[in-house]
C-alpha cells in the first residue's frame, strides 16, 4: 500500500458511479491500519467538475475524475490489492488537495 495507489471501491453499492478510490495518505503513516482515500468518479456522475479540483486520471483505459469532497477512510483489509497507481499525476492530485484544504 502506497500513496497514489488505486483500489476498487470497497463500497459495492457506490461502484457504478465511483468504481475506484485513490489513496492520498502519506507513506510515513504506514503503521496505521486505516488509509485516507478519495473516490474516482466516472464521467457524468457529478455535474460541474473542474480539471483543477477534479483532475482526470486513467485507470485501466477508463477516464475517471478525482472527487476530493468525497474523502473517506478505509481499513487496510477493505482495500485489498491495488489495481493501478496515479504517481504520474502526483502534481495534479496535490493541487486538488491544496484547493480542498487551503483554498488555492
Amino acid at each position: 500500500m502506497a500513496r497514489f495507489d488505486i483500489y476498487h471501491n470497497p463500497i459495492l453499492m457506490d461502484r457504478s458511479g465511483f468504481p475506484y478510490v485513490l489513496e492520498i495518505q502519506s507513506d510515513l503513516l504506514y503503521r496505521f491500519t486505516e488509509r485516507v482515500c478519495v473516490p474516482l468518479a466516472r464521467p457524468g456522475t457529478i455535474a460541474g467538475l473542474t480539471e483543477r479540483f477534479n483532475p482526470t486520471l486513467m485507470v485501466d483505459g477508463e477516464p475517471v475524475r478525482m472527487h476530493p469532497l468525497g474523502i473517506s477512510v478505509f481499513f487496510l483489509r477493505e482495500l485489498n490489492k491495488p489495481v493501478g497507481s496515479a504517481k504520474q499525476s502526483a502534481l495534479a492530485i496535490d493541487n486538488a488537495m491544496d484547493m480542498l484544504l487551503r483554498g488555492y
